[in-house]
């Protein structure tokens, strides 16, 4: 969600992201105020390339997160993975799919961050790999949520890309005209062994909810960034 910051059009009013040209007072601030609901202070996250780069969180120290400590070390990629309670994974979205993954067993988490270069080069599926030749998990022990993001309603995107996107994951990934990145994300990962009730979609487009959410589309390139996290207790 958006809402409950300080900036200012066009990123009012909750942008998170330091990289959008806001007011670094006002995105420290809105940092804060998120800490405080959310009750996260300890926060891993990434430079996100769209890229099929995982980052294993454990062997790495805190990403940045606000601007009194932007000399923090920061990796490059688009998922990360965990197995440590208490620290927070996330990643910023605009459009894109944020997908969480929770191993229920080992216990391990995952989330990654999925456009349209994301999703065809499987971040999910790759992101589940890492996990199971780090951690050990298992694809069947594993429940994902993708969250809200652009949808088939509203991302058209070219000829080309709607082909390769249907010799990749099948006709079901679009319409002739519109891209689902939910349908492509969710077929890779039912492909791979995880239970397809296991697996859940926002119904919320973020380009038709521009009150609620941040659009990249939608708002013409001028816009905020929401956090998508996930955290072992």
């Amino acid at each position: 969600m958006r809402s409950g910051g300080v900036s200012v059009a066009p990123f009012s009013s909750l942008n998170l992201a330091t990289h959008v040209g806001d007011n670094p007072a006002a995105v420290l601030e809105n940092q804060q105020i998120f800490s405080f609901h959310t009750g996260i202070n300890s926060l891993k996250y990434c430079k996100q390339v769209h890229s099929d780069t995982v980052i294993n969180a454990d062997t790495v120290p805190n990403s940045c997160w606000n601007y009194e400590n932007q000399d923090a070390p920061i990796n490059i990629g688009d998922a990360l993975v965990s197995t440590q309670s208490g620290i927070a994974l996330g990643v910023y979205t605009a459009d894109c799919v944020p997908i969480f993954i929770l191993d229920i067993s080992t216990p391990a988490i995952g989330m990654a961050h999925a456009g349209w270069r994301g999703t065809y080069a499987r971040i999910a599926v790759k992101t589940l790999s890492v996990m199971t030749a780090t951690f050990g998990t298992l694809t069947e022990n594993c429940h994902i949520h993708l969250g809200p993001s652009i949808q088939k309603c509203c991302y058209e995107v070219s000829s080309d890309l709607l082909v390769q996107f249907e010799e990749e994951f099948g006709q079901d990934v679009h319409d002739g005209k519109y891209l689902s990145l939910q349908n492509a994300n969710v077929s890779q990962l039912v492909d791979v062994g995880v239970p397809s009730e296991s697996i859940s979609v926002s119904p919320y487009c973020t380009a038709c909810n521009t009150d609620n959410y941040y659009s990249y589309r939608a708002e013409e390139g001028e816009t905020g960034r929401m956090v998508s996290f996930i955290q072992l207790i």
